[in-house]
């Protein structure tokens, strides 16, 4: 008997991502594709089909690897016997670091926050010479080189004793010291944005870094009228330097019109939607999304 086979197997340890799960469901449903989503409720027994045969899958995303090692084997079993994987974990565990992207980045001639980093208190307590924070000027952010979602990041720092304190609290995390980006202000909007990459579709929102709510989504007439293309070539470069299909950045555009990357690659991307969470992105934008992600997963069978 041949196998169930998913069209695309995708792992999660996180309840909130049901909302769009249940969308992109349906986006796959449209055009033929089938879904098949691993919980930590599910994970035992659908790895033991995969592992018996019963079970496989044409594509695999992971959303729950890096927080919950009980996933770990199926993220490997997947590297090994699924052909399509969108994010592959390699590339994934690359841009985790924002010290991996930073230089890449600047190589790439994207501006990003006039940046210093320093090492970790456990590989390095005492530092012989601390560097020279007045470029970064007051406040600026501390920001831990490994994680995302905000954990961690001190936003109001104004002295080298803040900094000593935060590599205390965090002994094992190298630390990045960040200028604080000053957008410019755009029909009363600050120019602060999220900006979704989903399999080759960019789905640009306007952001408050402020408050860390969106806005609303970046319409046709806006980029026309504001002149907003520097969100679409940035995050192309941004895709071709992470080498992943599903992950988003943050830039803002300052007074003299130069954009700067702020957050470079976040993976995994927080797909929660307004109307469920505060912190959501606008339903429209979760559309554009999840509809890309299928329309992939379609292309790659």
């Amino acid at each position: 008997m041949a196998p169930e086979t998913a069209d695309l197997l995708l792992a999660y340890d996180w309840p909130y991502d049901g909302p769009f799960l249940g969308l992109l469901e349906q986006h796959l449903s449209a055009i033929s594709q089938s879904l098949l989503s691993v919980n930590p409720q599910r994970l035992a027994e659908t790895s033991l089909r995969l592992r018996q045969g019963d079970l496989t899958a044409r594509a695999f995303l992971d959303r729950a690897a890096d927080t919950d090692p009980a996933f770990e084997p199926l993220e490997g079993w997947a590297a090994e016997h699924v052909p399509v994987l969108l994010n592959p974990p390699a590339d994934r565990r690359r841009v985790w670091k924002k010290s991996n992207l930073h230089w890449k980045f600047i190589r790439a001639g994207v501006h990003t926050p006039y940046t210093l980093m320093v090492p970790a208190f456990s590989r390095q307590p005492i530092l012989d010479v601390p560097p020279d924070i007045s470029p970064l000027g007051k406040p600026f952010a501390i920001k831990p080189d490994l994680g995302g979602g905000g954990w961690g990041v001190k936003l109001g720092a104004r002295s080298w004793e803040q900094v000593e304190q935060a590599r205390r609290e965090m002994p094992n995390d190298d630390l990045l010291l960040q200028e604080l980006i000053e957008p410019e202000t755009l029909e009363g909007r600050r120019a602060w944005f999220r900006v979704f990459y989903a399999c080759g579709e960019v789905v640009a929102c306007w952001w408050d870094d402020r408050t860390r709510l969106f806005i609303a989504p970046v319409t046709p007439n806006d980029r026309q009228r504001l002149g907003l293309d520097g969100l679409w070539s940035v995050i192309e470069v941004a895709a071709g330097i992470a080498r992943l299909q599903l992950f988003s950045t943050e830039m803002a555009r300052r007074a003299d019109g130069c954009w700067v990357v702020v957050d470079y690659v976040n993976d995994p991307v927080d797909l929660r939607i307004l109307g469920h969470a505060r912190e959501g992105m606008p339903p429209e934008a979760a559309e554009k999304i999840a509809a890309a992600i299928a329309a992939f997963v379609a292309r790659s069978a």
